[in-house]
């Protein structure tokens, strides 16, 4: 049965497949400044919360159909390219924001006699992804468009 997934790796509960997060950690905060004043304490303000981050270990096992290689580069692939992704667990997700995979770490590897890895640990950093800052996206594209209409206007 499928429990949800980390963007394509779904998690899977069944007689026949495993692969389901385990020591699910999550850490939430908020972030905070602190101005010198002179002969005075500090004034903090509070600037916005923090992002989000949950970590969980992914116990991956020949013994349960489970193609390990596959697994560790698909999440080798959305670690180092970027990726964003939806976090569904339970079904339901997580959060309204994507996340994405911050870090990865392998352990407690287990080979075979003929050198296939049939047990690992996989450690998984995730950090919430949020995109609802779009200011500056529209600054930016406030600067290119008057750019370009006064580019245009020197052909014109």
């Amino acid at each position: 049965m499928y429990i949800g997934y980390m963007g394509s790796l779904p998690f899977i509960v069944s007689s026949h497949y495993l692969r389901t997060p385990a020591n699910y950690q999550t850490e939430a905060g908020s972030r905070w400044q602190d101005h010198d004043i002179i002969y005075h304490k500090p004034v903090s303000e509070f600037i916005g919360p923090k992002l989000r981050t949950i970590t969980f270990d992914l116990i991956l096992t020949a013994s349960h159909n489970i193609a390990i290689k596959k697994d560790l580069a698909t999440m080798k692939e959305m670690c180092e390219n970027g990726t964003v992704f939806p976090l569904i667990i339970g079904m339901r997700p997580v959060s309204q924001n994507y996340w994405r995979l911050d870090s990865m770490s392998v352990s407690d590897t287990f080979f075979s006699s003929v050198g296939a890895l049939i047990w690992a640990k996989v450690n998984v950093k995730l950090v919430e992804y949020d995109d609802s800052n779009y200011q500056e996206e529209k600054s930016k594209l406030n600067l290119y468009g008057s750019i370009a209409n006064g580019i245009l206007t020197v052909f014109r």
